[in-house]
């Protein structure tokens, strides 16, 4: 039987993780749109297979491709790295041979044909990857001009990851019912007002429309 990312077999091997990836991301919700879970566990599966099929690669290299594909925005953690690699493996999607201390991981046939077949899909989830980064290397920017480099590299980030969920939380309320969706309308109206008041200048009690002070 030929190896596949989503056949019977394949199913077995990434069900577990892709479960918890299901749970945390609504269900129909755009590859484009994220939550800040960033990847679920077959899309780095797939972004993993589609790297390595552009360049063979020990783990540490792949975690820093990821990362300089997104900017700095998602570097998967060697807890989700190594366990995809190794349902890989098990697929028989790539192999894995030692150059001196490293293991490098390598495309089978059947992983090039995936490769092929999954190339559309996996170009989406690149994009998603590069749109987050240019998105958060904006906003690293945009901060640096009144705070220092570590925090406004922070909270780049964790502003980004809560837009991405407020996104996806409104995906997931579109089934809601009117007198919701205008609790959500009401929510977000004051939500907006309230962001806008703290960049508003201050004016002073004494300050009445239509005076100057001399």
């Amino acid at each position: 039987m030929t190896a596949t990312l989503d056949g019977p077999q394949s199913q077995r091997v990434l069900e577990s993780e892709h479960q918890k990836g299901k749970e945390r991301r609504p269900p129909g919700l755009p590859l484009g749109m994220p939550t800040a879970r960033k990847l679920n566990a077959r899309e780095l599966a797939l972004l993993l297979l589609i790297l390595i099929g552009e360049s063979p690669a020990h783990g540490s290299a792949l975690s820093e491709r990821i990362e300089e594909l997104s900017q700095g925005f998602y570097r998967p953690s060697p807890g989700s790295l190594y366990p995809a690699l190794s349902k890989l493996l098990e697929r028989g999607l790539i192999e894995r041979s030692r150059q001196g201390r490293l293991k490098i991981y390598r495309l089978t046939k059947d992983g090039h044909r995936q490769c092929d077949e999954l190339r559309r899909e996996a170009d989406k989830v690149r994009k998603r990857l590069q749109r987050a980064g240019h998105k958060l290397t904006a906003m690293r920017r945009a901060y640096e001009l009144n705070m220092p480099d570590e925090d406004s590299s922070m909270l780049a980030q964790a502003m980004l990851e809560a837009r991405m969920d407020l996104k996806a939380a409104l995906h997931e309320s579109l089934a809601l019912p009117p007198d919701k969706q205008r609790m959500i309308l009401k929510t977000l109206e004051e939500t907006t007002t309230a962001i806008r008041a703290l960049g508003s200048p201050k004016r002073n009690d004494n300050d009445t429309p239509g005076t100057r002070r001399t």
